[in-house]
């Protein structure tokens, strides 16, 4: 089912893969998992997320759950 291709954004590659593909066995991930990881050390920890996990990690960023962890503030929208 890994019919995405990666994304590589700021040192980060996120992943898309078949669940049954997750090397963990602590929870069930179901038909899909994303995997996040360092681009810059292939031998880093490696990030298994369920897609729940992720689709709340993604609208907490969107809601700006985060912003208290950049290191300036971005600019103001208009």
């Amino acid at each position: 089912m890994n019919n995405q291709e990666p994304i590589v954004t700021d040192g980060v590659i996120i992943e898309f893969i078949d669940g049954k593909d997750v090397p963990v066995n602590h929870k069930e991930f179901g038909e899909r998992a994303v995997v996040m990881r360092s681009a810059k050390d292939d031998d880093g920890p490696v990030l298994y997320f369920t897609e729940a996990e992720w689709d709340a990690f993604v609208a907490g960023v969107k809601d700006g759950e985060f912003d208290d962890l950049l290191e300036e503030e971005p600019p103001a929208e208009s």
